[in-house]
């Protein structure tokens, strides 16, 4: 297993990666999420079922998640920065084009062109962060806050500017973000030493042949893990709104659910920051263990609660679920070479937003035929199986280094 660093100060150098992908993976989030907190004004507009449109999201969640694999290649060899302001800035003008359509139809293509351009970012901003960052846990930390923090504004932002203005003015809001971060990004010098692949050197302490078991559990866990986290971002607003039952006098329904997810998903900065400095501390293996099983508790609390008891239960949920992040994103590069970081880093994003991506529909199916409460019980049995999975985990690499000695 890999030995964990001693905490220390970063360098300059590593500030500033960290400070870029995690403005980049805020963003790269929230254009993605705007969809999710609008989905009952466009059902509306459209006159379309929650089945068609969460059918919608899947296929955009798809192309997001076979950009993966080609983008991890593209980054080992074309390099992490260019491929992250690419994807941002795609992102943005796919979701002007959002916008603008007329119907489902030109809706779902725009989302589908959101998809395949936003899915060139998480290869490319993580080999980014672990061959240029030594505390990879800290700073893949700090870059999933960033991540986190635009996860929980976009509900907010989106969700206000719909009841201001309209759904479409979500989208423009956001697409004119991701342009100008993109073009910043493009121009900076940021890490441009670091940006090149580096020697073949394992990052774990196992011998070079005993890491696909690992690996390929952490593919699993990184499986479940995007399953809730596309059902959560889907599903939270309309949850909340449908759900909540607080009587705020003058707003919206979808305002009051985007508003409310707001505040769940910001526990999630806090729990990604948390879960950096623990992944410093603690052998990440070891800690994935309880953090998965006290996630099951939380989502099935979600799928029974109203009012205050709702609102609690995300909130502890979003802390816990999102403080195995960086322990989690961390042990991919912990077992995997440093030259081919991009492209492991594409097979698990992949697998990751691949399977999270049916989250959309599965969800929409159920929560059209039984309430939206009953998504978040099947997300509970996601999290059931990121718990057993850890634990063998752990069981694998006891016994392969008792075997080893």
């Amino acid at each position: 297993m890999a030995e964990q660093p001693s905490p220390a100060r970063m360098t300059l150098a590593e500030r500033r990666i960290v400070a870029y992908t995690s403005i980049a993976h805020g963003l790269s989030h929230a254009v993605e999420l705007v969809y999710g907190t609008v989905l009952v004004v466009i059902a509306i507009e459209f006159d379309a079922s929650l089945a068609l449109l969460g059918a919608v999201s899947n296929v955009s969640a798809l192309a997001y998640s076979v950009m993966a694999v080609p983008a991890g290649q593209a980054a080992d060899r074309l390099g992490s920065k260019r491929m992250m302001a690419l994807s941002i800035g795609g992102s943005g003008a796919a979701a002007a084009v959002a916008a603008a359509s007329p119907n489902v139809g030109v809706l779902a293509v725009g989302l589908v062109v959101m998809g395949l351009l936003g899915g060139l970012y998480h290869p490319a901003g993580l080999s980014f962060i672990t061959r240029g960052v030594r505390h990879r846990a800290r700073a893949l930390g700090l870059h999933g806050a960033g991540g986190n923090l635009g996860t929980a504004l976009a509900p907010l932002v989106a969700g206000g500017v719909a009841g201001l203005w309209s759904w479409r003015g979500s989208f423009l809001v956001f697409a004119a973000l991701a342009l100008v971060v993109a073009a910043l990004t493009y121009r900076s010098t940021v890490g441009e030493a670091d940006d090149a692949d580096g020697p073949l050197k394992p990052s774990s302490g196992l011998r070079a042949d005993s890491l696909l078991v690992p690996l390929g559990l952490m593919f699993v866990i990184h499986a479940c893990f995007g399953f809730i986290f596309r059902g959560l971002t889907t599903f939270l607003p309309l949850h909340l709104s449908t759900n909540l039952r607080f009587d705020v006098v003058g707003f919206q329904p979808v305002v009051v659910g985007g508003a409310f997810a707001t505040v769940a998903l910001f526990f999630g900065v806090a729990g990604q920051y948390v879960g950096g400095e623990l992944g410093e501390r603690i052998r990440r293996e070891r800690l994935l263990v309880p953090l998965a099983a006290l996630a099951i508790p939380g989502l099935l609390l979600m799928a029974a609660g109203h009012g205050w008891l709702l609102l609690a239960a995300a909130s502890a949920f979003v802390f816990v679920n999102f403080t195995a992040q960086p322990s989690a994103v961390a042990l991919i590069s912990d077992y995997a070479a440093e030259r081919l970081q991009g492209r492991v880093y594409g097979w698990t994003n992949l697998t990751g937003f691949g399977v999270g991506s049916f989250a959309g529909i599965v969800g929409g199916v159920i929560a059209e035929r039984h309430g939206v409460e009953w998504v978040f019980v099947l997300l509970a049995g996601a999290a059931v199986v990121i718990a057993v999975t850890a634990i063998a985990l752990n069981v694998w690499l006891r016994f392969s280094a008792d075997a080893s000695r």
